[in-house]
């Protein structure tokens, strides 16, 4: 199998490129190659690499930023992904795009399936909905939705809240938004998984349980051995201009239905990760991270 992974350098790309299956053809592309939001240019870097399947992780993450940058937001993650979409077209290509529970309004008051009807909050959100638009229009196409990404190759949540304990006596973290910290480690074996068949349409994948923000910062921070005050704090209380939804776990319910094993427990994850990757040296990162 050929595949071409976008957003290579990335958090998500690095660990596909990392944990790819064996025998199968791998490559990546970044900024570096080329601006996927000029359209000759995407048909240009896919249809180079030949590929069968192309994984789209490359995507504008900062959230505040497509806030206050909207026009740029629609571009980076609904145009790029438009111009991809058409080069998979093109090449007759399989497409696995990457989504977000941002797509939602964070208001049922339980975890979001598939089939329910996105609505998005913020820029941010509606951004990623035209890309899963865009990946729908291609026959072939899984769009997947994860959230609360990190890993070691990139800004996000659990690194930031570790650091920030090692140097302060106390932390003020979000208590009342509630999602599925997911590890990019397993979701990238899960991705592998899902590429592995046939399978079209939206799919949720994120590791099992569902916290708060503050919940997970004192996971992590009790993981990696620090004690420190941690005081839970309402969304309003944090400076930022984007509205986010409150309560939006994803349920995998598509996952499960075709057979495969659920991602482990958030909790375990989280430990693990601290135990190999924020046991040593700070990771200079300073803002959490979404997929």
């Amino acid at each position: 199998m050929r595949v071409l992974v976008t957003g290579a350098r990335g958090m998500l790309g690095t660990e596909l490129l990392l944990r790819q299956p064996p025998g199968w053809f791998v490559a990546g592309v970044d900024l570096p190659d080329g601006d996927l939001s000029d359209a000759a240019t995407a048909l240009r870097l896919v249809a180079a690499h030949e590929p069968q399947l192309v994984i789209h992780c490359a995507a504008w993450t900062d959230v505040d930023g497509c806030t206050r940058e909207p026009e740029r937001a629609l571009r980076l993650n609904g145009d790029v992904t438009r111009h991809v979409a058409d080069a998979c077209r093109a090449v007759g290509a399989r497409l696995i795009a990457i989504s977000t529970d941002y797509v939602f309004a964070g208001d049922l008051g339980r975890a979001y399936v598939e089939d329910d009807a996105p609505h998005p909050l913020n820029p941010y959100g509606e951004s990623k909905l035209a890309g899963e638009r865009a990946a729908a229009e291609l026959p072939d196409h899984l769009i997947v939705r994860t959230q609360w990404l990190y890993g070691p190759a990139g800004k996000n949540f659990v690194a930031t809240i570790v650091n920030a304990a090692r140097t302060r006596d106390k932390l003020r973290v979000v208590a009342d938004e509630t999602g599925s910290p997911t590890y990019v480690k397993d979701l990238a074996d899960g991705l592998w998984q899902a590429a592995a068949t046939d399978v079209t349409g939206t799919m949720h994948l994120t590791n099992s349980g569902a916290c708060s923000w503050y919940d997970l910062a004192c996971h992590a921070t009790a993981a990696a051995g620090i004690n420190i005050a941690i005081e839970p704090i309402p969304a309003g209380e944090w400076n930022s201009p984007t509205v986010r939804p409150r309560y939006s776990p994803l349920e995998n319910r598509r996952w499960r239905e075709l057979g495969f094993a659920p991602l482990r427990p958030w909790q375990e994850a989280v430990a693990e990760f601290v135990r190999e990757h924020l046991s040593g040296a700070e990771n200079q990162i300073e803002e959490p991270a979404v997929p």
